[in-house]
């Protein structure tokens, strides 16, 4: 059975250009969809646009021109209230408060869905302890997000995604401060959450092994064009010849 369309990028061109014009650092036009349950790694060299692309789906850099739809409604459409009930951009590397504990951080993903004094439901804090458990957080709930190491703090960072209940789950670099074995881990826990959660997941990353391994999709961009493939076949199809000293 086909899974549901999260995300679709429809003649999309995005970069950094306010005189709107062809310019070095815009992606030509290209169409992707997102499925509900895929992962799909975003590869490609410093500086070409990986992280501008994740801020263009989810609304804080403009696109140049084409559209972007999040579960069938144009994303200008959406109200940034409701966007982020739909859409979420990670970063591993985010600033954290020096005296925020991890439940604490975790429950910033039920923000959306407060009340007008911030209350949070019963069913918020339900959603929150679930996210926690699902990341295996419950034994450092208490500890201060400062104590943690970068493979904790990942966790959380991911927790709060999920507690936003998100259709599109956006991450940068998640992986470029942990180890190997934590690396792995951690696609390995993209690609089940995933599943279980039915989001589709974007994940930007240098690792090239991981992505061929752990994603159904990779995405690159290259000499300012997008192009897509089954991970199994991006290779074959000259997608990661820009990895060839």
């Amino acid at each position: 059975m086909n899974q549901a369309i999260v995300l679709n990028c429809e003649k999309l061109v995005f970069g950094y250009d306010s005189l709107k014009k062809a310019a070095a650092g815009l992606v030509m036009p290209f169409d992707f969809e997102l499925s509900a349950g895929e992962v799909v790694a975003l590869l490609g060299e410093n500086g070409c646009g990986k992280s501008t692309f994740l801020k263009t789906i989810c609304g804080l850099v403009e696109a140049v021109s084409g559209r972007i739809v999040l579960e069938g409604r144009g994303l200008e459409e959406i109200p940034v209230r409701e966007r982020a009930k739909l859409v979420s951009l990670t970063r591993m590397g985010a600033v954290v408060c020096d005296r925020m504990k991890v439940r604490d951080y975790v429950s910033l993903g039920r923000m959306p869905y407060a009340g007008l004094f911030d209350g949070r439901s019963a069913e918020d804090e339900r959603i929150i302890d679930e996210s926690i458990a699902l990341l295996d957080l419950v034994s450092f709930t208490d500890r201060w997000m400062t104590e943690l190491s970068d493979g904790e703090r990942s966790r959380v960072y991911l927790a709060e995604a999920i507690a936003q209940q998100v259709k599109v789950l956006l991450l940068d670099e998640p992986n470029a401060f942990l180890d190997i074995p934590r690396s792995r881990r951690l696609f390995e826990m993209l690609r089940n959450l995933a599943k279980k959660m039915q989001m589709g997941v974007i994940v930007s990353t240098h690792s090239v092994e991981y992505a061929e391994k752990y994603c159904d999709r990779i995405m690159v961009i290259a000499n300012g064009q997008m192009r897509v493939a089954k991970a199994q076949c991006a290779r074959d199809e000259g997608l990661l010849d820009w990895t060839n000293p």
